[in-house]
C-alpha cells in the first residue's frame, strides 16, 4: 500500500494556505504499458524520489489502472507528480509532458522550496507543551512527512503528559508565496482534565475478580490516560485466562471516568498430544493435561507423560504467578522417570520448588531446590543415591520465537551444586552454558535464516565413578549431534556409553522456506563428551551432517531431518539417522 499527498490549497490576500492530509488507496496490480523519462535539472536526489513514485504508483493506483491511452495516463502522473512535489515542500512546481512513440517526457521545474518561517501553537490555558517536542524547528523544510509527523509528536505528548478527556489537534500551513515560507499553526481543542473513577469487571465466572485487580496499573483518583487503559488491557490478557477484553467508559459527569472491564473467559483445561520417531529411540509419545486456573488466581497444574522405547516419565508441577511480588513465579514439582539406555538403567523420583522471575528486560533468573532418589544399574553394579541439589540458571533472551526463531539470540547459563545425604558424603557441582544466535534474510529467495550454537558444560569436585550415571553428560543423539546414536559420543566401554565430566556441541544450520508452509534445512553438528572435567573446545569433536523438511504450523513447525555420520566408526554408527519432531532442532 502506498500513501498519496493530497493538498488543498486556497489563496487568501496572497498567501496560501496548506493542508496535508494523508490517503491509503487500495492496492491494484498495474502493467507500464508506456515508457517514461523525468527531466530535471541539478536535482539528482528528488528525481530519483520522482522516478520512485512514479514506479509505486503505477504498480498500486486503482485510478491509473483504469486508462490505456498515453495521454490520459500522462495527465493523471503529471497529477501525482505535481503532488508529491509539492508534498516535499516544492510548491511553486509545474510538470508539463509531451508523447513520442508511446514514450512520455515529463519536463519539471520544482521551483523554491518552502520553509518554515515561525511556528505557532495555540493551546488551552492549562496547556503547555515545548516546541522542541514536535520534533521540527523553524527553517526546516516545509514538507508534509514531517508535518504529520510533528502532529503525531503533539499528540504523544499530550498523552504522555496530560489528563485530557479528549486529544484533538489540528495544523494549518499559511505559505507566504514572495518569500517562499510559511507560517505552520497547531491548534489543541479544549478538553476538560479527568481522572479515573471507579474500576469493575463484568463476565468474571471462576476467576478471582481481585487477581485480575491487582493486574491492573491505575487506581481511582489517577490521571486519565487511555494508554493506560490499553496498557491495562494487555496484562490482563496476558494472564493467558481470558479470550477478549473491552474497556467501557462514557463522558464524566464530573472529573472522574468509571471504567468497567467486559470480559470473557477462555476454556481453562487443555488436553494435548505429541509424538516423534529417532532412528535409534524409536518411537515416542507425550501426552499433557492443564489446568490454568486451579484455584482462582491463574494457579497452573500440568501434568506430562512421555513414553519411549528406552525412557518413561510422569511428571506434575503447580506454578503460582506473581507471588510475593509481580513477574515472580514459584513452582513445586515432581518427577517419575524410568530410564534404560545402553550407558545405564536408572529409575528416578524427583521433588523440588523453583522460583524464577525476570531480573531486567530479556533477562531471567531461575533458583531452587530438588530432592532426588535414584536406583542406578551401570556395569552390573546397581546403586542407590540420594541427592539434595540446589539448580541455579540465568537466562537472556531475545529470539523472535522460541519454537521457530528467525532472528536474535539466547544465552543461558546453569548451575547446579549436588550434595550426597544417604550412604556417602560425595558433593559435586554441574554446570554449563549455551547460546545460539539467528540471522534472516527475508529479501533473498527462499529467505534463508542462519542459524548456530554452541554449548560447554563442566563437573567439578569429584570423580567419575564417584558422579551417578544418569547425572554425567552425554553427546549424540538428535538433541545435540544428529548423525550418531544416542549417548555415543564419549569415551565406551566396549560399545557402551560411559559419560562424560565435561562436553562440547556446536551446530550450524541454514534454514530455507518457500511458499506458505513448507521448508528445508542443511545443517552440521558436532560434539563430544571428555572423561576430563575440563571441556576441550573443539578437540576430538565428532562431526555429522544432514538435510531436513519443515513443515510449518500454525504453532510450530513439524521437522523431518536425515542425518549421516562423517567420523562413522566400524560396529558403532550407522549409514544414517532419522528424527522426526515439532520445533527447530534449537
Amino acid at each position: 500500500m502506498f500513501v498519496r499527498y493530497l493538498l488543498t490549497i486556497c489563496l487568501t490576500l496572497g498567501a496560501v494556505v496548506v493542508k496535508i492530509p494523508v490517503q491509503a488507496s487500495s492496492i491494484v496490480l498495474l502493467e507500464e504499458n508506456f515508457s517514461y523519462q523525468i527531466l530535471l535539472n541539478d536535482a539528482a536526489e528528488l528525481r530519483r524520489l520522482l522516478e520512485s513514485e512514479l514506479k509505486s504508483q503505477r504498480q498500486n493506483n486503482r485510478e491509473l489502472q483504469q486508462f490505456t491511452k498515453p495521454g490520459k495516463v500522462a495527465r493523471v502522473e503529471s497529477r501525482l507528480l505535481t503532488q508529491r512535489l509539492q508534498a516535499e515542500g516544492y510548491y511553486d512546481a509545474s510538470v508539463r509532458f509531451s508523447i513520442l512513440d508511446d514514450i512520455i517526457e515529463y519536463r519539471i521545474s520544482q521551483g523554491r522550496l518552502y520553509t518554515i518561517r515561525k511556528i505557532e501553537l495555540k493551546l488551552p490555558e492549562q496547556v503547555d507543551v515545548p516546541l522542541p517536542a514536535l520534533g521540527i524547528k523553524e527553517g526546516d523544510p516545509l514538507r508534509a512527512q514531517a508535518v504529520l509527523s510533528a502532529q503525531n509528536n503533539l499528540n504523544n505528548y499530550l498523552r504522555k503528559n496530560y489528563c485530557l478527556w479528549q486529544i484533538d489537534t489540528d495544523y494549518e500551513a499559511i505559505a507566504e508565496t514572495q518569500t517562499h515560507s510559511a507560517l505552520l499553526r497547531f491548534t489543541v481543542t479544549d478538553s476538560p482534565p479527568v481522572r479515573f473513577g471507579e474500576l469493575s469487571f463484568s463476565g468474571l465466572q471462576s476467576i478471582d475478580e481481585d487477581y485480575l485487580r491487582d493486574r491492573i496499573t491505575f487506581s481511582k483518583g489517577e490521571c486519565f490516560k487511555r494508554s493506560t487503559i490499553d496498557k491495562a488491557r494487555l496484562h490482563l490478557v496476558n494472564t493467558n485466562l481470558l479470550a477478549s477484553v473491552n474497556a467501557q467508559f462514557s463522558e464524566p459527569q464530573t472529573d472522574e471516568v468509571p471504567i468497567n472491564f467486559q470480559v470473557v473467559e477462555r476454556r481453562h483445561r487443555t488436553f494435548s498430544l505429541g509424538g516423534g520417531y529417532q532412528t535409534d529411540e524409536g518411537f515416542a509419545l507425550s501426552l499433557r493435561w492443564e489446568h490454568r486456573n486451579l484455584m482462582g488466581r491463574a494457579q497452573r497444574f500440568r501434568i506430562n507423560s512421555y513414553v519411549a522405547d528406552n525412557y518413561q516419565s510422569l511428571n506434575t508441577d503447580l506454578t503460582f504467578p506473581h507471588f510475593r511480588r509481580n513477574n515472580q513465579n514459584l513452582t513445586l514439582y515432581s518427577d517419575l522417570e524410568s530410564e534404560d539406555t545402553d550407558a545405564f538403567v536408572s529409575e528416578l523420583v524427583d521433588v523440588g520448588i523453583e522460583l524464577s522471575r525476570p531480573l531486567r528486560h530479556y533477562f531471567r533468573a531461575t533458583i531452587g531446590a530438588d530432592l532426588s532418589f535414584s536406583n542406578v544399574l551401570e556395569d552390573d553394579s546397581k546403586e542407590r543415591f540420594t541427592f539434595l541439589s540446589l539448580p541455579l540458571s540465568l537466562e537472556y533472551d531475545r529470539r523472535s520465537d522460541p519454537l521457530d526463531p528467525r532472528a536474535g539470540w539466547v544465552a543461558n547459563v546453569r548451575f547446579r551444586p549436588y550434595q550426597e545425604i544417604d550412604t556417602s558424603n560425595t558433593s559435586f557441582a554441574k554446570s554449563s552454558v549455551a547460546g545460539s544466535i539467528y540471522y534472516s534474510l527475508d529479501k533473498t529467495a527462499w529467505r534463508p535464516t542462519f542459524a548456530l550454537r554452541g554449548a560447554l558444560g563442566w563437573i567439578d569436585g569429584a570423580q567419575m565413578n564417584d558422579v551417578p550415571a544418569n547425572v554425567r553428560f552425554y553427546v549424540g543423539g538428535g538433541g545435540s549431534v544428529r548423525g550418531y546414536p544416542f549417548q555415543s559420543l564419549g569415551p565406551l566401554d566396549s560399545s557402551d556409553p560411559e559419560g562424560g565430566m565435561s562436553f562440547s556441541e556446536l551446530s550450524i544450520e541454514t534454514r530455507l522456506r518457500w511458499g506458505k508452509d513448507w521448508g528445508g534445512v542443511w545443517f552440521v553438528d558436532g560434539g563430544f563428551a571428555y572423561e576430563e572435567s575440563a571441556p576441550q573446545i573443539g578437540g576430538d569433536l565428532r562431526w555429522g551432517t544432514g538435510i531436513g523438511i519443515r513443515y510449518f504450523t500454525s504453532f510450530a513447525p513439524i521437522r523431518f531431518d536425515i542425518a549421516v555420520p562423517l567420523n562413522k566408526r566400524d560396529g558403532i554408527d550407522d549409514d544414517f539417522q532419522l528424527y522426526i519432531s515439532i520445533g527447530q532442532s534449537f
